[in-house]
């Protein structure tokens, strides 16, 4: 059996003004800044370049009237940022990190001389960020790889930004942590500048993709004053951006291994003489980034696996040999009270004019000629006991172990391509595939009656952008995001 139980489609355009240091862009930043001269008056028409270090991104930027230059959205990283203009010597700032939803303010002050002379900036006091007022905590890819994850699950660094509280799991409807007292619910998740979050059939709130730790960049939980275009939520953000390659190939591989046989057996089943549960898990993947074509198109392409086999047993109720007959003189409830078994056929109006009665089989035991064929064959599908169960009731007089499997692949892809130097547009699609199968308890050709429910879930997410500067005050974004979660339900 199938059930598709829920799916979420989203999609964003924006046509935006950028005017000054207005912003409308959930996952980027830029860099502002004044330049000036000695005399800390401002300088026109000054010439400044801004040049990503790792994809070599530049971005030539004019300043206005009043000696200001803002740039167009930029990709969190490093960035080198250089002003020059006739009369004076040019001024570099290198080492700027822009990280998610930052705007820096860089401010230079060009000292008279010739423009083929350079001053490196190294001493100036550390740039700020003024132009905005959220209140979040960023986790950067160095911290996300350098951190004990036990389950390599990126959302539980999400802890180290005060005032969260709450569980965080590894399936998408387990995101139930809350920031500064805020319901769990009013939380959204916005990844590579579309929200991954959807509401779930049961009232809560489910996300669509976990990413490998080693293909995040970085993330940022906004837990107060953040943008209005995030209007999704009401309580925080968690705003998470991918990896992008670079002009350099990088690339890793892993695998983490958790064998019981390694383990020791504790203390009071050593004593008790009980051997030491089996347990395995290996998560292993890889991630590579790198160019397609340099200082044009990247690429970035990651993926996780799992394999987790647990120790499990079960302890259940079959029907006994004597109950298959039809005898049920020694079926008792948990009081020790005989459960008495009536004869449909002969039902009856009671004489004394209220409901009807019945007459108990002799003995309890039902004759072979009523019991039914479609019971009887029924009964071909569960075991015999093999235990004695209780003595009273029959009851739990079928135990079984073995193992429970759990199985998750993960795939995440991206492009990066520079169009021109104004126009640039990516494209990122994520995988997630999990299956849960719960123990066997009965052999394989009676499974059926078990009741066994294994439990899959297939996650996509696909987010594609395509940006334009139009001018030095007008950017054109179009950004488009599809989010599906397809749960499954088979035996």
């Amino acid at each position: 059996m199938k059930q598709k139980l829920l799916w979420y489609v989203a999609g964003l355009i924006l046509l935006g003004g950028i005017n000054g240091v207005v912003w409308g862009q959930s996952f980027t930043g830029g860099i502002a800044g004044t330049v000036r001269n000695a005399n800390g008056e401002v300088i026109p028409n000054a010439e400044v370049t801004i040049t990503q270090t790792q994809t070599g991104r530049v971005v030539t930027l004019t300043t206005n009237g009043e000696g200001s230059y803002v740039s167009p959205p930029l990709g969190v990283g490093e960035y080198r940022v250089e002003a020059k203009v006739e009369g004076f010597r040019r001024a570099v700032r290198p080492g700027i990190v822009l990280q998610i939803q930052q705007v820096l303010q860089v401010d230079f002050t060009l000292e008279v001389g010739a423009v083929s002379e350079t001053i490196e900036v190294t001493t100036e006091a550390p740039i700020l960020e003024t132009t905005n007022s959220v209140l979040g905590k960023v986790v950067d890819n160095r911290r996300i790889l350098d951190l004990p994850l036990n389950t390599r699950n990126v959302y539980s660094l999400i802890y180290l930004t005060p005032g969260v509280s709450g569980g965080i799991g590894n399936n998408y409807n387990q995101m139930n942590y809350s920031v500064n007292g805020a319901r769990a619910t009013m939380m959204d998740t916005v990844i590579d500048g579309v929200t991954a979050s959807f509401p779930t059939v049961n009232g809560f709130t489910g996300i669509s993709v976990f990413p490998s730790v080693d293909a995040i960049q970085e993330f940022k939980v906004m837990g107060a004053t953040y943008p209005a275009e995030f209007g999704r939520s009401l309580g925080s953000v968690l705003n998470v951006v991918f990896k992008s390659g670079t002009n350099q190939f990088h690339g890793s591989a892993y695998e983490f291994l958790r064998n019981s046989v390694f383990d020791a057996n504790n203390f009071f089943d050593n004593r008790r003489g009980a051997d030491l549960g089996s347990f395995k898990r290996s998560q292993f993947g890889g991630h590579a980034t790198g160019p397609i074509i340099k200082d044009k198109t990247f690429f970035m392409g990651s993926y996780e696996g799992l394999r987790a086999r647990s120790f499990a047993t079960r302890l259940t109720t079959v029907p006994t040999l004597r109950q298959r007959q039809g005898d049920f003189s020694e079926t008792r409830n948990q009081a020790g009270t005989l459960i008495r078994i009536f004869n449909p056929f002969t039902t009856r109006a009671n004489p004394s004019g209220s409901g009807f009665i019945r007459d108990p089989f002799p003995d309890n035991r039902i004759p072979t000629n009523l019991l039914d064929p479609v019971a009887l064959n029924v009964l071909k599908f569960y075991p015999l006991p093999n235990l004695p169960g209780d003595p009273n009731t029959q009851a739990n007089n079928f135990a079984a172990s073995g193992s429970t499997q759990l199985n998750l692949d993960n795939y995440d892809f991206r492009i990066d391509h520079r169009i021109s130097d104004r126009q640039t547009f990516f494209a990122r699609y994520s995988h997630r595939y999990t299956e849960s199968i719960p123990l066997q308890a009965f052999p394989n050709d009676l499974t059926i009656a078990e009741g066994r429910i294994i439990e899959e879930n297939r996650a996509r997410n696909i987010v594609a952008e395509y940006t334009n500067t139009l001018s030095s005050s007008t950017v054109l974004t179009a950004r488009l995001g599809f989010s599906r979660t397809l749960y499954v339900f088979s035996n």
